[in-house]
């Protein structure tokens, strides 16, 4: 029998294409990644423990709310001027948690920064210094 590659709840998803299965996600993990169906430049990684499914409507709000929502994530990471400068990744996890790391955004490793939100709040601004990579 095959390996189920589909994430657990995507079948609502409208606003995310092109989700493919990552071989090497972590340990207890399952990972996909993908891309914003009317932007692909914004790529969107899912990364869930293995018994959660994604709310695949919150994963469409965000992504159709995509202007306001990265606005309001850039304005708590201090960056200035539009968010499509600092070129942002989003990762959806269980539930309502998602994040957005600006890869070009300036910090201490080069790794841009992330700010991290539950539902529409912002939890955290991380400027990934304590990352090992």
């Amino acid at each position: 029998m095959g390996h189920d590659t589909r994430v657990h709840g995507s079948q609502g998803l409208g606003r995310v294409a092109g989700l493919a299965e990552v071989p090497d996600a972590p340990d207890g993990m399952r990972c996909w990644t993908g891309h914003v169906t009317d932007n692909p430049a914004i790529r969107v990684t899912v990364l869930l423990e293995a018994r959660e499914e994604l709310l695949a409507e919150f994963v469409d709000h965000v992504c159709g709310e995509r202007d306001r929502l990265l606005a309001k994530a850039a304005e708590a990471a201090g960056l200035d001027g539009a968010w499509e400068r600092w070129d942002p990744e989003l990762t959806f996890r269980g539930g309502r948690a998602w994040e957005v790391r600006f890869t070009e955004a300036p910090g201490p490793t080069g790794l841009g920064l992330l700010v991290v939100l539950d539902g529409e709040r912002v939890v955290e601004v991380d400027d990934l210094s304590e990352w090992d990579y």
